[in-house]
């Protein structure tokens, strides 16, 4: 895959229960490291952590070995399973979701990163007196990098940029999913709005075969366009509203009672979608059966907190680079293709090892420095909002 990763876009320590409230309306104790009511579930930072490196080992030169667009299922996946249950977990108590906090949130959270991102690569790309493209650098500023990746005659970004492309299918589809949701809450029960939202992944999968089988469209058209793979973020929204541990849903007493037979199932799936090198099936059901595959492989790493493979995830230093996530996507391929346009080496591993060094202490300084102010920036003037 020449890109792959996602934007993880949401900082699980703001799923705490909101101060002044035990537990969140309807929610039951999972088996957790953390105090009941709480929606920080700390394996998803491991999930962020193993997702992140899939994508780094992939672009530092292991792409034709290790899935790297893999990354990209459990990314989207991963978060519309959690801003759903935020948004799930703000209706149950106030009986209402505020858009603006939503949109607030997500812009203090989203562009501050990106933005030093870019001005990094601007930087680099001064220092090698390398040329900086006009109009690829503002599609990725106003968030349009996949279509213009699509639609433009000659696209051109600055190196080790492109990878923005799901950040911007994220940020569309963050645009119009609160807006259904919130139109869908007060309306309808959960079943239905269940069936509602795998209508619409089951329209993503027909219109993917349509460009594929009809219209014979590429892969750079079904791979980045948003109409084409938002249904793995849907996926994980449809697991938030419907099977969701955190709030004990029926169904996801259903798959617990399965998970026996669902877990080997499942890895099964993903390896054959991983094995079958047909271009009609990747482009078309790969990324329906990776998204339905994923689901419960999350319920169990959210549900056994205790078991081993869980408990690798939960160890501090796993939970503490699924925190940094976000800003290492956004920074890893710019160092990585800094440093081998500056290094004559061919040696991969001493590549990757000065990338992951440099991007790890990169992450860090905007994790303290740019992401925490943001953080309490937005806390603030969420808990405004709602005065």
């Amino acid at each position: 895959m020449d890109q792959s990763g996602a934007e993880l876009n949401v900082n699980s320590n703001q799923a705490a229960v909101p101060e002044g409230q035990d537990t969140v309306a309807g929610a039951r104790p999972h088996e957790t490291i953390v105090p009941p009511g709480s929606l920080y579930i700390p394996s998803l930072d491991g999930i962020r952590a193993i997702s992140f490196f899939l994508v780094f080992f992939a672009h530092a030169g292991l792409g034709d070995t290790v899935p790297g667009g893999f990354g990209v299922s459990i990314f989207f996946l991963l978060s519309g399973y959690l801003i759903t249950t935020l948004l799930r977990a703000e209706f149950a108590r106030y009986g209402r979701i505020s858009l603006g906090g939503f949109y607030l949130r997500r812009v203090l959270r989203i562009l501050p990163p990106l933005y030093i991102v870019l001005a990094l690569a601007v930087a680099l790309a001064l220092i090698g007196k390398r040329p900086i493209p006009f109009a690829g650098t503002l599609a990725q500023a106003l968030q349009v990098s996949n279509y213009y990746e699509i639609y433009a005659s000659d696209p051109r970004s600055m190196a080790g940029t492109t990878v923005l492309w799901s950040l911007a299918v994220e940020e569309h589809f963050y645009l119009i999913f609160p807006l259904l949701y919130v139109w869908m809450c007060p309306r309808f029960t959960v079943r239905r709005q269940t069936v509602i939202l795998l209508a619409i992944c089951a329209a993503a999968l027909a219109w993917r075969c349509i460009l594929h089988f009809h219209f014979h469209a590429g892969v750079v058209r079904t791979y980045f366009g948003t109409d084409t793979r938002f249904d793995c973020i849907l996926f994980g929204c449809v697991f938030a509203v419907v099977a969701n541990p955190i709030f004990h849903d029926p169904l996801h007493g259903w798959f617990l009672r399965w998970m026996k037979w669902l877990l080997p199932l499942c890895v099964a799936v993903l390896l054959g979608t991983f094995l079958i090198r047909d271009d009609s099936f990747r482009e078309t059901f790969r990324y329906t059966l990776q998204g339905l595959a994923l689901i419960p492989l999350f319920i169990a790493a959210i549900q056994y907190q205790q078991s081993l493979p869980v408990r690798l995830l939960n160890l501090p230093v796993t939970r503490f680079l699924g925190v940094l996530s976000y800003s290492l996507y956004l920074c890893h391929l710019v160092i990585i293709e800094s440093i081998q346009r500056s290094w004559t080496t061919a040696n991969l591993v001493l590549t990757g090892t000065v990338s992951l060094a440099c991007a790890l202490c990169f992450a860090t300084l905007v994790h303290y420095w740019v992401e925490r102010p943001c953080t309490r920036i937005r806390k603030r003037l969420s808990k405004a909002l709602k005065e």
